[in-house]
C-alpha cells in the first residue's frame, strides 16, 4: 500500500483522483475542486438519463411561463420511474423540495441540481474518509476529508449544474487535471 489508500478505494476513477488530490498537500483547494467536478461529471454520465433531465427542464420551464402557478409536486412525482436509483433520484428529491418551497423556473431547477450535486460531493468526501479510516490512520482520514470539503467549497458546482442541464454551452477546452510542464507547477 505504498501508493496510498486511494488505490484500493471502491469508487469510480474520478473519486480515486479526488482522494489522491485530497491526501497530497501539494494540491491546492482549487485543484481538488476541479477533480471533484470531474468525478461528479463521471457520476452523472453513468447514472442520469438525458431524457429525465429534459423532462425536469420541461416541467420547470412550463411553470415559469404559466400565469397561474400549479403545484409541481404531482408532475415531479411522475418522473420517479425515470430518475433511476442514483444521482437522478437525488436531483428529483431536491427538485420536489424546491418546488414545495415555491421555487419554479430554470433558477429553481438549477438550485435543486446544485444542491443535489453538493450532496453527492459531500457523500463522496465521507466515503473517502471512511475508507482512509479503515486503511490508514484516523488523523489522516480527517485531514483528507477536510481538504476535500475545502475543495467542494472552491468547486464551481453551480456552473457544472448549468452545463448538465444544458442551460449554458459546454466549454470548448477540456478540463485540465494533470500538470503538463514546468509552467504548470505548484502556485507560489
Amino acid at each position: 500500500m505504498s501508493d496510498g489508500p486511494h488505490r484500493s478505494l471502491p469508487m469510480r476513477r474520478g473519486w480515486k483522483r479526488v482522494a489522491e488530490c485530497g491526501d497530497n498537500l501539494a494540491f491546492a483547494a482549487e485543484e481538488i475542486g476541479k477533480s471533484i467536478i470531474s468525478a461528479l461529471e463521471q457520476d452523472c454520465c453513468e447514472e442520469i438519463d438525458q431524457q429525465f433531465l429534459e423532462g425536469m427542464c420541461g416541467i420547470f420551464r412550463d411553470q415559469e411561463q404559466s400565469l397561474f402557478k400549479d403545484q409541481m409536486r404531482p408532475q415531479l412525482e411522475t418522473m420517479r420511474q425515470n430518475a433511476g436509483s442514483g444521482i437522478g433520484r437525488v436531483i428529483l428529491e431536491h427538485a420536489i423540495q424546491v418546488a414545495d418551497t415555491g421555487g419554479c423556473g430554470i433558477e429553481g431547477l438549477i438550485e435543486a441540481t446544485t444542491n443535489a450535486l453538493t450532496d453527492r460531493a459531500g457523500r463522496g468526501a465521507r466515503q473517502v474518509e471512511e475508507h482512509y479510516d479503515r486503511k490508514s490512520t484516523k488523523p489522516r482520514a480527517q485531514r483528507v476529508r477536510a481538504r476535500i470539503e475545502e475543495g467542494i467549497g472552491c468547486a464551481s458546482i453551480k456552473e457544472f449544474a448549468r452545463e448538465l442541464l444544458k442551460i449554458e454551452p459546454r466549454p470548448t477546452a477540456p478540463r485540465k487535471l494533470k500538470q503538463q510542464g514546468l509552467d504548470d507547477g505548484v502556485r507560489l
